[in-house]
């Protein structure tokens, strides 16, 4: 029993580090942890960047989007869903 008390303490320990890694990252920007959530468009604007490599054509719409974007953030619109 006394063995596997360091063993359970390092594992809190490690799990507590991740999460605080996690919400440091969020702040950033980078990932999505626990506080925010990803916006119901995230996905299909992966793979629309996805498919950019096998249908080059498409790479007009990802900049459309972008700029789309762009623009409301400068005017502080709230985004369109």
């Amino acid at each position: 029993m006394l063995s596997t008390a360091p063993w359970i303490g390092g594992a809190l320990v490690a799990f507590f580090l991740i999460d605080r890694l996690g919400l440091w990252a969020e702040e950033r920007g980078w990932i999505y942890w626990r506080r925010k959530r990803a916006q119901t468009g995230a996905l299909g604007s992966a793979l629309m960047e996805l498919n950019t490599f096998t249908n080059p054509a498409a790479q007009h719409v990802v900049e459309a989007k972008d700029a789309k974007k762009l623009e409301e953030r400068e005017n502080d619109d709230p985004p369109h869903p």
